[in-house]
């Protein structure tokens, strides 16, 4: 049987938005709409920029138009390469914007559901462990600044291309020196990988997002996130209340791997590993002990995972959705969708 090509992007025209050229609309959501960029002054070899704007009847919203300016703000204070550089910011006739690097690659969520059907495909434990050390550097520099994400999750994570591991979505963020006020009540951030202190309103900091984090890499490792559940109740009081077991794929060589994930979802924050730099240290130790000390070919085990996956699915969009839409934070999903589109 002769595989059907995949429908082709429509090309249109190049519209000018300040000083940029939009190229193409890679996608539209409720908050927002991306396009891969040019600037107008652009020299050759320049990079495309990825450029997300508010739509304008969001850019009316004062409460709505804050979560674009701590996105700016938490951008502009983190110089750290697994968070997505900001490139540029401001406003054209009333509507904001903020332009970032276009990388290309695909969210972790999508780099998961490879399985036939969209099933969960977990990483080999050496991959989950790479980026779980990845992302809690890029954390760490993140919470020096005085941010905490809040939405840590397999849709904020993206693999680029060369396999470069990166945080994205900082719309929801704790910003130390900004009102902390966001649109609507309740919990911020998608709630399966929430960690206890969010779900009861208590104090909130780093090692809030590392407990998120370590429900990410065990999802990446275990196809299911620790706690989930079929309903958003039943996962926030597993959250609470529940003590994982120890995981059959994490002993042998991987022992202490299973340690450190168990460290990492305590209930209590002083139980946890107290900074990403510290976690990092730790997870890069356990790869050092099972003869994966050199980062160089785990990164291109990754990208070689987001090319088999858009070769085995040739829609998939190089656009992530929660990211592109800005969509509402007190969302009570478990961080699937559809149509997964790439900001950055």
């Amino acid at each position: 049987m002769t595989a059907t090509p995949p429908r082709p992007r429509i090309e249109t025209p190049a519209a000018v938005f300040g000083d940029y050229l939009l190229l193409r609309r890679e996608g539209i959501g409720g908050m927002a709409e991306v396009f891969r960029a040019q600037r107008r002054d652009r020299r050759p070899g320049d990079p495309d920029l990825a450029l997300k704007r508010l739509l304008p009847h969001i850019a009316e919203d004062p409460t709505l138009a804050r979560l674009y300016l701590r996105e700016v703000e938490a951008l502009r204070r983190i110089d750290h390469p697994v968070v997505v550089r900001l490139v540029d910011a401001g406003e054209v006739d009333g509507v904001p914007y903020v332009a970032m690097p276009w990388l290309g690659g695909l969210s972790l969520r999508q780099v998961l559901a490879d399985g036939p059907d969209g099933a969960q495909a977990p990483l080999p434990v050496e991959l989950a462990l790479h980026l779980g050390a990845e992302l809690a550097d890029g954390l760490g520099a993140a919470h020096a600044t005085g941010v905490v994400h809040r939405d840590v999750s397999p849709s904020n994570v993206l693999i680029s291309d060369a396999g470069d591991v990166h945080l994205i979505d900082f719309g929801i963020a704790r910003v130390a020196g900004l009102a902390q006020t966001t649109h609507g009540q309740g919990l911020r951030g998608k709630w399966a990988y929430a960690a206890p202190e969010q779900i009861a309103g208590l104090p909130i900091d780093g090692r809030t997002d590392l407990f998120s984090l370590g429900s990410v890499v065990v999802e990446a490792l275990l196809g299911k996130a620790p706690f989930a559940e079929a309903d958003r109740e039943a996962t926030l009081a597993r959250i609470q209340t529940a003590v994982p077991a120890r995981w059959p794929a994490l002993e042998g060589s991987w022992v202490r791997a299973n340690a450190v994930l168990h460290a990492l979802l305590r209930k209590e924050p002083a139980d946890r590993p107290q900074d990403g730099a510290a976690l990092a240290h730790l997870l890069r130790g356990v790869l050092e002990q099972a003869d994966f000390a050199d980062p160089a070919p785990l990164r291109q085990a990754l990208a070689d995972r987001v090319a088999a996956r858009r070769r085995a699915r040739p829609e998939a969009s190089t656009l992530q959705a929660a990211e592109l839409r800005g969509e509402d934070v007190t969302r009570p999903d478990q961080d699937r969708d559809a149509t997964e589109v790439r900001m950055a």
